[in-house]
């Protein structure tokens, strides 16, 4: 079959639309060679109960059916199909397309997805930009500075491991605790607890520059990846090794893959992290001694939360043995303590330099955390115009902490031969005294806390860091299509609950002959699969909401709250600008963004759509 041959006006029936949802879906996924000739075969072949049927059988792969049920089911549901309508579909959800099938090809190729991360695209983006977007709160600076401090935990009256968390002025902000061990452990199956158990037992140790990094990363990713239900991401070992430039294996100069070593190391920060539990405000904290794992009481906390929660894990298995080699990924969110910084309408957004990440835990610690704190006061001082405000010595010691071994004299070469390397890598423009250094009373009794810690310098950013700083910076668009994942998401556990329904009724039912009646049951599954869905389809279209998409793809733009967000975006315009053009007031268009509209208002919409055509 020449697929170039078939017409675009055609109506396709259930061979031809198999092999167009093929042939126009091959290109997003070219990486994966076995995911192309597997569905090649499935696509071009036709099974006798296909033939039979004009639908997908038992025996098609899991992925495959999904991809053809997305474009049957959801979003051209009881509607005569064309090429150019799956054309259309692809190019408009492409990003979404490969978030829905993510879990069928875990599921139908395990050892191959394994090493995949949903976050590739994300992780190639920020290393383009050479930044991430991150929280410029100072609240947000601090618990993320508290995972970098393990010494500062110790043992309390009670004899659990807690320590305070203190700003730079000296005001306890809130306090944190470690709680290395949680009952959420027995959720996973017997093999992964035990792994899960393993990566845990090191947290205290596990707490450094490397954690504070992988807190961020996972923040980022948070805000931009598409989330489950339960609005978790799934956070992959890849995504840190990739952002910080760690080299994989090889062997008879072809690359292989990142040392197992290099994956723990990444999965117990993770766990550490979310052995973490943080008390802001006046309350008080308490702490899990891990040798009283069984003790149920210990688990009833009402004055404190943990930073960060763990779902699912995702364990690689040895192809020959079967044996567990290791966590490659975990389901992760940030919990309620710490959303208010990423996701809200409170939330301040700045960058942060990728070189963060790629700097040495060990070798470069200094350099990581004045860039932190660095980025933190740019975000500040572009808002309040004191940019050239000087930094006192002595806070950014204290913020480079580096380590009591070190004299006076090797404080300052090594504070200034950070300055100059930061300097040179880009992250800072330029840095200087604001005084000439006195340099006969360099080495003299006092000199080191009562003349040079009490010196200034001014520290500017780069061109781009301000030109962004000045921005309200919004996270980008995902692409992903929210709705069109929960529909399908919903759509496959009402089918499945219903097959499974249906199947044993027809077992009942039926007196007929094995092989007829396997046919049959399939045959009256599908149908009433598909009446049932019909008037699930009705009610829908009778119930219209806000959010709702148009997936018939008449209209080449679609109004939505994201639509109308990336368009604002993309043209810069506040959303007092945008509804003064459109002829709506600005809390009314507030409200749609954040979805908050109870009712439709169908002479806004034709507005909003209106605006939306002529700006696109």
């Amino acid at each position: 079959m020449d697929y170039e041959n078939i017409p675009d006006h055609l109506i396709l029936n259930y061979e031809l639309l198999k092999v167009t949802i093929f042939e126009e879906t091959r290109r997003l996924f070219e990486d994966r060679p076995y995911i192309i000739q597997k569905w090649k075969r499935e696509a071009y072949g036709m099974t006798t109960d296909e033939i039979r049927m004009q639908a997908p059988c038992e025996n098609m792969g899991p992925s495959f059916r999904a991809l053809f049920f997305l474009f049957t089911q959801t979003l051209y549901f009881d509607k005569y199909i064309t090429k150019p309508m799956i054309k259309n579909a692809v190019e408009l959800y492409q990003d979404s397309i490969k978030v829905i099938l993510a879990g069928h090809f875990m599921t139908e190729f395990p050892h191959e997805e394994i090493k995949r991360s949903t976050n590739e695209e994300k992780i190639r983006e920020a290393l383009d930009r050479d930044y991430i977007y991150s929280s410029m709160d100072m609240d947000y600076y601090l618990m993320r500075d508290i995972v970098t401090k393990k010494k500062d935990f110790r043992e309390g009256e009670t004899g659990y491991l807690a320590t305070e968390i203190i700003d730079n002025r000296g005001k306890i902000r809130g306090f944190a605790e470690l709680r290395p061990f949680d009952s959420q452990v027995y959720e996973f199956p017997s093999d992964q607890q035990k792994m899960w158990l393993e990566l845990i037992k090191s947290t205290i140790n596990s707490l450094d520059e490397m954690t504070a990094d992988l807190f961020d990363l996972i923040i980022y990713l948070w805000m931009v990846s598409p989330k489950t239900p339960d609005g978790y991401i799934e956070f992959h070992s890849n995504d840190a090794l990739q952002l910080r430039n760690l080299k994989k294996r090889t062997s008879r100069k072809r690359e292989l893959d990142y040392r197992e070593e290099d994956r723990f190391n990444i999965m117990k920060r993770v766990a550490a992290l979310s052995s973490i539990w943080v008390s802001l405000g006046d309350q008080q904290v308490k702490v899990i001694n891990t040798q009283d794992l069984k003790d149920n009481e210990l688990y009833k906390f009402k004055d404190f939360q943990r930073m960060f929660e763990i779902g699912k894990i995702r364990v690689a298995y040895d192809k020959k043995s079967g044996e567990p080699k290791g966590i490659y990924a975990v389901q992760v969110k940030p919990s309620s303590i710490l959303t208010p910084y990423i996701d809200g309408p409170n939330r301040s957004l700045g960058l942060l330099d990728l070189k963060v990440f790629q700097y040495s835990h060990f070798t470069r610690r200094e350099h990581k955390r004045l860039t932190r704190y660095l980025n933190l006061q740019w975000k500040i001082r572009t808002v309040k115009r004191t940019l050239n405000q000087p930094f006192r010595v002595s806070t950014l010691l204290k913020i480079m902490d580096f380590s009591s071994r070190y004299n006076g004299v090797q404080k300052r070469d090594k504070f200034e031969i950070v300055l100059d390397e930061l300097q040179k890598d880009g992250i800072i423009k330029n840095w200087a005294y604001t005084e000439v250094i006195d340099e006969e009373r360099v080495g003299k009794k006092g000199w080191f806390q009562n003349y040079w810690t009490k010196l200034h310098v001014v520290i500017l950013p780069t061109d781009q860091i301000v030109k962004e700083n000045q921005k309200n910076l919004s996270i980008p668009s995902t692409g992903i299509n929210k709705e069109l994942i929960n529909k399908l998401n919903q759509l496959d556990h009402e089918n499945a609950l219903l097959e499974k329904e249906l199947l044993s009724e027809t077992i009942i039912s039926q007196g007929i002959g094995k092989s007829s009646a396997a046919l049959s049951k399939r045959a009256i599954v599908s149908q009433n699969i598909k009446k049932t869905n019909r008037k699930k389809a009705n009610r829908e279209i009778q119930k219209v909401e806000q959010q709702a998409l148009d997936f018939s793809l008449k209209q080449s733009i679609i109004l939505s709250p994201e639509s109308m967000k990336e368009k604002m975006e993309g043209l810069g315009m506040s959303i007092r600008q945008t509804a003064e053009e459109i002829g709506i007031s600005h809390t009314t268009l507030s409200r749609y963004l954040r979805g908050e509209n109870k009712r439709r208002n169908k002479n806004n919409d034709e507005k909003m759509l209106k605006w939306l055509e002529e700006k696109t």
